[in-house]
């Protein structure tokens, strides 16, 4: 699930150290997961639903390590709410291949020999900073960048590692899983990218191609500075296939997501600063939710009482050049306040 040249921050890092370890059939397997709630509140919503107590994540994941020459395997199972700065997590929640509970993600893996990797499952990306569960990531909302990048889907992955390189090539059948249901105008897609580590900082560049449908450029990259202090940056630029350009719009869309992580010993300070562009007014490209131009700020105060737990609050705010919101009278709106708080228990 973790992308090893993406900065997670210490969410995860907490997960992984307490996962726990059962021995069944002569093969050890690791025991992680999750349980957060929340209170989500957001104006503009287009109804008089502005607030609501969710279980915004309950994953139980199971793994194997992967020995040289062997098959090991990582499995997690639940339900996500996937809350994100367009709707204020008022939605409902998700799984990826059933309606609301079952696979977030399955992969199977082959090792023929240390360096070369074979996966093949329910894969999570490796596009984009944000990762596949919300109570990995810095903040509780996902991003507009996010919005608009792959997420999970079915496919295989192939993956060479040279040092502190990878290398990987990848084929899919994303569709936009979500639900059981898909939502992408294409057959599949198809991946190569390299993620690692250069002169100290975490890398991930990728080129994603979805058939009949849209093209992207993804870069990530990442540093912990010091004890204090994580930041990361992350770029898209896309573009539309002629078969699912709008006569008359523009084809082409970017994004820019940054992140700052200040720390002082149990507590944290993420920030999340974005811009997209989608295209002139009234001919967006639909890319970035037809925003035109927008941006971005996410503040998420985190307190962590043990290694495993956390409490955290958020405020998010967006500002877009087109009026994609509405209040509850049905009046076009183009900014948007949402706020959270959050309750996690990793295992």
């Amino acid at each position: 699930m973790k992308k090893s040249a993406v900065l997670s921050g210490v969410i995860f890092s907490v997960a992984v150290a307490n996962a726990g370890q059962i021995t069944i059939a002569n093969s050890d397997i690791k025991i992680d997961g999750a349980l957060t709630t929340g209170y989500f509140a957001s104006n503009n919503t287009g109804s008089s639903n502005h607030d609501s107590f969710k279980v915004s994540n309950f994953i139980l994941g199971l793994s194997s390590d992967a020995k040289d020459g062997g098959i090991s395997f990582n499995v997690g199972f639940g339900t996500v709410l996937l809350p994100t700065i367009y709707d204020g997590g008022l939605v409902d929640n998700k799984a990826i291949i059933n309606k609301s509970f079952g696979p977030i993600y399955a992969v199977l893996s082959y090792k023929p020999i240390s360096s070369l990797t074979f996966d093949v499952g329910l894969l999570t990306t490796n596009i984009g900073y944000e990762l596949a569960t919300s109570f990995t990531n810095p903040n509780i909302t996902y991003g507009a960048v996010w919005s608009a990048q792959p997420f999970i889907y079915p496919g295989a992955r192939i993956t060479y590692a040279l040092g502190d390189i990878k290398f990987y090539a990848e084929a899919s059948k994303d569709k936009g899983y979500s639900n059981g249901n898909t939502s992408l105008p294409t057959s599949g897609a198809y991946a190569v990218g390299s993620l690692g580590t250069l002169y100290g900082i975490n890398y991930t560049i990728s080129y994603y191609d979805y058939t009949a449908y849209k093209n992207l450029v993804d870069i990530i990259l990442s540093k912990s500075i010091n004890d204090n202090l994580d930041v990361g940056i992350n770029f898209d630029y896309q573009w539309l296939d002629s078969t699912a350009k709008t006569s008359g719009h523009d084809s082409k869309g970017y994004g820019v997501a940054g992140y700052i992580i200040p720390k002082i010993g149990n507590f944290s300070l993420p920030i999340r600063i974005e811009y997209v562009n989608d295209g002139s007014k009234g001919k967006e490209s639909g890319i970035y939710s037809s925003v035109s131009k927008a941006w971005t700020i996410t503040t998420t105060p985190t307190f962590r009482p043990t290694k495993n737990t956390y409490v955290r609050a958020e405020v998010s705010y967006v500002n877009s050049d087109k009026k994609i919101f509405t209040d509850s009278s049905g009046s076009p709106k183009d900014t948007k306040v949402s706020a959270a708080a959050e309750l996690g228990f990793l295992f």
